[in-house]
């Protein structure tokens, strides 16, 4: 007989099928949020950054300004500009002096205001009208700041102003070759410098944000062509796993996926054989032959299948089952009688013998070359077989080993000792049968 991998189909126990991997499930809830996250921190950051250069651009411009100023005054009002640094306060004709002299500077620069101080912040002269009116606790504040931050030549300090308008406040001590070192400090309206910032950060954070947001476009774009072509693969692989499976048992699918090594259990063996099949298929066309091993081996797996069983291999015209666990042995009996009871209802031409054992088999892989097979060896296994071959049509052969079947209607229509090709020692055995009542 010629032996075939078992067909069955999918039922409980068995692994189900693989779920595809969700990668864009995982980038939309996990790496999106952290993307949009990082790109808001960036575009944050960007335009800080942005706002920040332009601050400290203006600042340095600032302070060169302020060393022009004091270098005119160090020329054109040498005695007022010595005064102030000592802190001494000007007469009418120095201050008007000296404010003609801001003026002309304050509309040639472009500036709203510019103030002079003492170094220690006592003697202030200011020049425009957009110059604030600082109060006491300002005053004292200012005096705090320019003792902290003001107390050498070249250092500056830098502060936005609300009001009387909105303006940028650059204090420094220029660097002078002059012993008198002066604090200048210019208010600037801050319009035209923020509408830099404003154009210069939409400028570059848009064009940031736009190149992030096409390159998470196109990633996206592209993880859902990978999900779908994961989805098709892993459907596929599927697909051909499960029809794969029609042709393996149970237990050869558990031990293959487990990697299981050889090992021995406790079974109950049942063979399943087309009596006279031989004679059948000689007058038969091959048709009607595969439609009577077709139909018989249909009825063989639903029967095993009903019961617990698993169908180890087909066996041309026959199959091998087995079944485990405490009730194997009721179990196989329970099989055994609906393979003949349907077999009877279905009239085929040929009927078939079973053989029943119970005992230690080994569950093993055998492979060679690129091909491998999965099944249950050993003793039990054989003598399985021989049982079977000493069935008659329609009949049960138990190793007397095996309990009586305790429900069911097999009925022992003999006890015999069989002496069994290729083994020594003679086993008895019970032949069971449909009631005949039960017969159809």
């Amino acid at each position: 007989m010629t032996t075939a991998r078992s067909r069955r189909t999918p039922r409980r126990g068995v692994e189900a099928s693989e779920a595809p991997y969700p990668l864009l499930r995982n980038f939309l809830t996990l790496i999106l949020p952290i993307v949009a996250a990082l790109l808001v921190a960036l575009v944050i950051a960007a335009a800080s950054a942005l706002t920040t250069i332009v601050e400290r651009a203006f600042q340095a411009d600032a302070t060169r300004r302020h060393a022009h100023i004091l270098a005119t005054l160090a020329t054109d009002a040498p005695d007022a500009l010595a005064q102030l640094s000592r802190g001494e306060p000007l007469n009418l004709t120095d201050t008007v002096r000296v404010r003609g002299l801001l003026g002309e500077e304050a509309a040639r620069l472009d500036l709203s205001c510019i103030s002079l101080a003492a170094p220690d912040g006592s003697v202030l002269l200011v020049n425009g009208v957009a110059c604030p009116n600082p109060t006491p606790d300002q005053v004292a504040r200012l005096r705090d700041q320019i003792e902290r931050q003001l107390s050498t030549p070249g250092a500056s300090i830098f502060r936005q102003i609300r009001e009387p308008i909105p303006a940028w406040l650059v204090a420094s001590v220029p660097q002078a070759d002059n012993d008198f070192p002066v604090i200048v400090a210019t208010f600037q309206d801050a319009g035209p410098q923020q509408g830099v910032i404003s154009t210069t950060t939409i400028a570059w954070v848009g064009g940031l944000a736009a190149a992030l947001l096409l390159a998470t476009g196109a990633a996206v774009v592209l993880i859902v062509r990978a999900q779908r072509e994961i989805d098709r693969r892993t459907a596929a692989l599927n697909s051909t796993r499960d029809a794969l499976a029609r042709f393996v048992s149970n237990h050869v699918r558990a031990n293959v996926l487990a990697e299981a090594p050889a090992r021995r259990s406790e079974s109950t063996v049942l063979f399943m054989d087309i009596r006279d099949f031989s004679s059948f298929a000689d007058g038969a066309t091959p048709e009607q032959a595969a439609a009577l091993v077709r139909k018989v081996a249909e009825i063989g797996f639903n029967a095993v299948l009903s019961q617990g069983g698993d169908v180890d291999r087909l066996l041309g015209d026959g199959l091998v089952a087995r079944f485990d666990g405490p009730a194997r042995c009721d179990n196989a009996y329970a099989a055994a009688e609906e393979i003949l009871t349907a077999i009877r209802k279905a009239k085929t031409p040929r009927a078939v013998g079973i053989g029943l054992i119970d005992g230690v088999v080994v569950e093993a892989i055998i492979a060679a070359d690129d091909r491998a097979d999965a099944t249950i060896l050993g003793r039990t296994v054989n003598l399985g077989a021989r049982l079977c071959s000493a069935a008659g049509p329609g009949e049960v052969v138990a190793a007397a080993a095996i309990p009586h079947p305790v429900r069911g209607r097999l009925v022992e229509i003999g006890v015999e000792t069989l002496a069994l090709k290729g083994h020594r020692s003679p086993l008895d055995a019970r032949r069971y049968a449909l009631r005949v009542s039960d017969r159809i």
